[in-house]
């Protein structure tokens, strides 16, 4: 028996050490990174917008008003108790030491000054004026994020949370500039992966790709699974243009679902998903020839709203 025992323990040591060491979560912390910003109040207001609808989802707290960080409710138990980052201009509990270089570098791969992985954060397709708008907002005197000492939580992952986490990888930082696109559905396209619509619209959180959305597993054919505001499982819906998605939503019942949270069937969208009613028209109209041009999928997701 103890020649069975001493291999025995150390298989399990072995296999302990491996684990731990799969659920890398820091990394080496950046170098300095130049990033140049001349803020102006335009690029500010524009950069609010665009912080409205990509950052909001997650770091608006209703409860402060301010972009203060709060639980992420909707992140399945099983993963563990998952709470955004104050990102208002606290000089401790928010984000007022960041530089320009260190936030564009955290946006772009994940990667935090000290080192830790936010693989949440990765907008590595962001285009380069989108990107220096929202940083100069971050860095400004809007009420949004004026200093707030307060702390949403801390982050505890299980360690089923922290093996998932790891799959997760920092994103190398571009080498060179990054351009918005100009054509209608290159623009769809790029809204859909910047407000982040695959990664709950797609199979699962699991297989998605932050570099290459589109490879993303069942990309835009929904079935994800999320949590609702009661922390019920339901189903993200199938966007793409197939009978069992939105093959028969005209660009209005779109719109309206975006920017209203109403859906074509005059049903209320509620938590998780957002209200993106800072979209422009424009906007819209080029998510949804975005959406027109993708493989339909064939999933009829079952419904609970």
């Amino acid at each position: 028996m103890k020649r069975l025992f001493v291999p025995c323990l150390f298989m399990l040591a072995t296999s302990a050490i491996l684990l731990v060491s799969a659920c890398k979560l820091y990394y080496t912390p950046p170098a300095k990174t130049e990033y140049s910003i001349n803020a102006s109040a335009a690029m500010e207001a524009e950069g609010k917008r665009l912080a409205m609808l990509m950052c909001a989802p997650c770091h608006y707290d209703s409860k402060t008003k301010q972009f203060s960080g709060k639980r992420m409710e909707d992140v399945p138990g099983f993963v563990g108790k998952i709470y955004s980052r104050n990102i208002t201009q606290h000089p401790t509990k928010g984000i007022a030491n960041y530089t320009d270089g260190e936030l564009a570098f955290l946006i772009r791969t994940g990667i935090s000054r000290d080192g830790k992985l936010m693989p949440f954060m990765q907008r590595p397709n962001l285009a380069d004026q989108d990107l220096r708008a929202i940083i100069a907002f971050l860095h400004s005197k809007d009420d949004l994020v004026r200093p707030l000492d307060a702390d949403p939580g801390r982050t505890q992952y299980t360690m089923l949370g922290k093996m998932g986490m790891s799959q997760s990888k920092p994103l190398a930082y571009p080498a060179k500039e990054i351009a918005k696109p100009s054509d209608k559905t290159e623009l769809g396209k790029y809204l859909v992966d910047n407000l982040s619509c695959y990664d709950c619209h797609s199979k699962s959180f699991m297989s998605i790709n932050k570099m290459f959305p589109e490879k993303s597993k069942g990309f835009m054919g929904g079935g994800n699974k999320l949590l609702d505001i009661n922390g019920k499982t339901v189903l993200s819906r199938n966007l793409t243009f197939h009978e069992t998605g939105i093959g028969s939503w005209s660009e209005q019942d779109l719109r309206r679902a975006l920017t209203e949270g109403i859906s074509k069937d005059n049903v209320v969208l509620a938590f998780p998903m957002p209200m993106f009613s800072d979209l422009k028209d424009e906007e819209v109209s080029a998510i949804y020839a975005y959406l027109k041009s993708i493989p339909a999928i064939n999933n009829k997701v079952k419904r609970s709203r």
